[in-house]
């Protein structure tokens, strides 16, 4: 994964070739969510947080990753009338009660926070995964989820990047993208639509075991290491 900063989010640019017109700020997102036929909304960082957002350029000198890295998942420009979740990623074993501390702080009333690939919110297809979590403000437990228990058996532990991507067109140093930015979103942004329409494969497998993870979490929490993923995998599955 690069270290590097690009100079738009990467949810952004995968967004703009879904659609034309991508609209990011918190009000239209707020919108976006309360709309039944809708009930999903993104929220990019320069309209919501301007300040922060304006330390990119300097975050990208810095390569290492700062302590903003951990604490800007917890900003929440949308936050629900009643309760809000929390899905975050880590790598690092020590981080999980770091970040329920922070979420509960931050006024999360309930989180997963996931040990998931590159520290992303999708665990490895190859293998079991802890999942931390908390209801209700209160201590986190851990939860362990399998994708075997879903019917995910695939051979690498994440989405691979397609062979035939183009590469960037000029090498920076060891740490640099080494992939044509737009030609990789292009091909995220298709294999998403495309897993979403209902095709079967590795990108659908990561997207249903990331919604069974929210769904049998808001169950499981206080009852069971055990998580009832099989009862949540069917809706998901049907889902279209």
């Amino acid at each position: 994964m690069s270290a590097q900063l690009i100079p738009d989010s990467s949810p952004d640019l995968v967004m703009r070739s879904c659609i034309q017109k991508v609209a990011t700020g918190p009000e239209f997102s707020k919108n976006r969510i309360a709309n039944p036929d809708i009930g999903w909304g993104y929220v990019d960082q320069k309209p919501s947080c301007p300040c922060l957002h304006g330390l990119a350029e300097q975050r990208s000198r810095i390569v290492k990753r700062p302590v903003l890295t951990t604490v800007e998942n917890l900003t929440g420009p949308v936050r629900g009338r009643q309760k809000t979740h929390l899905m975050v990623g880590y790598v690092h074993k020590a981080y999980p009660p770091v970040y329920a501390r922070l979420a509960r702080q931050a006024g999360f009333d309930s989180a997963a926070i996931i040990r998931g690939v590159e520290g992303g919110v999708i665990p490895s297809m190859k293998q079991p995964a802890p999942v931390f979590c908390y209801h209700d403000a209160g201590k986190e437990s851990r939860l362990d989820f399998d994708p075997r228990s879903i019917g995910i058996d695939q051979p690498t532990r994440a989405v691979p990047i397609p062979e035939v991507t183009p590469l960037a067109g000029t090498q920076g140093d060891v740490i640099a993208t080494t992939v044509d930015i737009d030609a990789a979103t292009r091909t995220a942004a298709a294999a998403g639509m495309a897993a979403l329409g209902g095709k079967a494969g590795p990108v659908r497998d990561s997207l249903v075991y990331a919604a069974t993870i929210v769904l049998s979490q808001q169950v499981a929490v206080g009852h069971s290491s055990k998580p009832p993923m099989p009862r949540a995998r069917p809706s998901i599955r049907e889902t279209h």
